[in-house]
């Protein structure tokens, strides 16, 4: 897995590129920790090139959203697959943290 960010409009995108599983997670927590020492972070998971997210990505990608909502902060996801949007209505993922389509909407939307 490769982890390939970008600042766009103030926002940190994190571009997750292959499988987004608990053996990964490590490479994208660093990232994630060093945008909690900002003022009002803004965090986009793109995962429009993973191509497996387990519970344990998930689970980091809702703690995260939470810090960030406490520090004024938030964190959005673009880019899902359908088996990856499956499974976050299951949990409810959705109901926590917004869920673009594509980046392309993303970026549309995006205007805070």
């Amino acid at each position: 897995m490769d982890v390939v960010t970008t600042k766009w409009q103030g926002w940190h995108v994190l571009a997750i590129q292959g499988d987004f599983v608990v053996r990964h997670l490590l490479k994208v927590r660093k990232h994630l920790d060093a945008y909690m020492e900002e003022d009002k972070p803004k965090v986009a998971f793109d995962l429009t090139k993973a191509y497996c997210v387990d519970s344990s990505a998930i689970t980091l990608m809702l703690n995260y959203s939470r810090r960030l909502m406490s520090l004024c902060g938030v964190a959005v996801v673009c880019g899902a697959s359908k088996n990856v949007m499956g499974v976050f209505s299951i949990v409810g993922f959705e109901r926590t943290v917004k869920v673009f389509e594509t980046r392309e909407q993303f970026k549309a939307t995006v205007l805070f």
